[in-house]
């Protein structure tokens, strides 16, 4: 039996904490901690269900050095992070009961396409 997810679950004083601070820094993309946007992603193409705390949207590269950063801190120490990008990971590896590094609202471009080296750059949050 799966576990119900519940909106009931509050927020952390850490994952509070790192929210604020992570909205006074430069950090450009969007902050979201709202069920709604918890719940999308929750899940994953498996059949795996965990509720994060939060989820944010880098816009540039600069926002991912600013969450690890800030991540890396003494006191935000014990709060996890997980990635999400272009949706390869669907056996449960992107869900976190933490916050969710999600890179696929803005960061979804396709960089460089070299065809006769059959190359191709693209950021983290492309799909396919």
């Amino acid at each position: 039996m799966l576990p119900v997810l519940s909106a009931k679950r509050g927020l952390k004083d850490v994952t509070r904490r790192f929210l604020e601070a992570l909205s006074h820094s430069s950090f450009q993309g969007d902050i979201k901690a709202d069920y709604p946007t918890r719940l999308i992603s929750a899940t994953d193409n498996s059949v795996y269900q965990v509720m994060p705390q939060a989820v944010v949207y880098p816009k540039i590269a600069q926002d991912l050095n600013i969450v690890a950063e800030l991540g890396a801190r003494e006191e935000f120490r014990g709060l996890s992070f997980a990635p999400r990008g272009g949706g390869t990971g669907t056996n449960g590896q992107s869900l976190n009961d933490g916050v969710v590094v999600d890179t696929s609202k803005y960061m979804n471009n396709i960089l460089s396409f070299d065809e006769e080296k059959r190359l191709v750059k693209v950021q983290p949050g492309v799909v396919l």
